[in-house]
């Protein structure tokens, strides 16, 4: 993606992923996606993903996200977990599924502050994951 026309069109692909009358891809959920900014530095991204596919089920959740590394440790991933946890309860969801490494311990901590409970740790398709529940 090196042009403003092929900048444009993967925003536009992010927008109709969260469109209910727009199918998804095969293996895809709807998903809502935001970019964590400050004034105009873009500090990270957070999707909430509206169900749970097999795939997403057994390793990715419900919600996944990323800090520029130059931004870590700022509190900026667990403010948005905050606000798509927010968005996902008026979505009419009644729990969540977040999965993270067993290595990351920061991001599992940050789970679990926000309540999330640890179902258990299993190796996926994609590696070996923390599997973490939030009940609303």
């Amino acid at each position: 993606m090196t042009s403003q026309e092929g900048f444009a069109a993967w925003v536009a692909k992010l927008l109709r992923s969260a469109d209910a009358a727009v199918e998804p891809a095969p293996g895809r959920a709807h998903s809502t996606y935001w970019w964590i900014t400050h004034e105009d530095i873009c500090l990270g991204a957070i999707e909430l993903r509206h169900a749970l596919t097999p795939l997403l089920l057994e390793a990715g959740g419900h919600i996944g996200y990323s800090v520029c590394p130059r931004y870590r440790r700022r509190g900026i991933a667990t403010w948005a977990l905050d606000v798509a946890l927010e968005r996902a309860r008026s979505r009419g969801m009644d729990r969540v599924l977040l999965t993270c490494s067993p290595d990351n311990h920061v991001s599992g901590r940050m789970i679990e502050n926000a309540g999330g409970v640890l179902e258990d740790v299993r190796d996926t398709v994609v590696g070996p994951k923390r599997r973490y529940w939030i009940v609303f």
